[in-house]
């Protein structure tokens, strides 16, 4: 395999076990009737410990402030979340987990944790503890790396 095939490899290789992933994670948050970004949206917010705004969120986890706006509405209906209104900027709301939503955020984390005890006794398990450590620090890099990218793309655009 030549050197830029093999760089196109790990890109498609990459894409497909995150693709696998997802698909098992959607199965798992279907059970609690939420939709993938939904639990995006829960785990984000129990994870913040100042005010959190919508725009905030969405940028945070990167959807569209519009769809973000239809999951707040639809996580909202069930008791979930809470918008009121911001204390730094009253055109703003500010999205909080009720004590619905919390221990719905404990569900979400157990179905996390679950597919990872998945991932590790079916996938990483055959795989040596050294080819592990390696795995997590090429991906920690690559992540880092197009984290980095991604922010210089931002810079460029403003």
């Amino acid at each position: 395999m030549q050197q830029h095939e093999s760089e196109l490899h790990v890109g498609y290789l990459v894409f497909e076990v995150s693709r696998l992933m997802r698909r098992l994670f959607e199965e798992e948050t279907k059970r609690l009737g939420l939709t993938l970004q939904q639990a995006r949206v829960i785990s984000f917010l129990h994870h913040q410990s100042s005010e959190t705004t919508q725009i905030g969120i969405a940028h945070a986890i990167g959807i569209d402030p519009m769809t973000l706006s239809g999951i707040l509405d639809r996580l909202q209906k069930r008791g979930m979340v809470a918008r009121e209104q911001a204390s730094n900027d009253s055109r703003a709301k500010q999205v909080v987990l009720t004590e619905e939503g919390k221990a719905l955020y404990r569900e979400v984390r157990a179905v996390g944790e679950g597919i990872g005890q998945k991932l590790y006794d079916r996938a990483l398990s055959s795989l040596e503890p050294a080819q592990r450590e390696s795995l997590v620090a090429g991906l920690e890099i690559i992540r880092n790396e197009l984290n980095d990218m991604s922010s210089d793309h931002e810079d460029t655009r403003k």
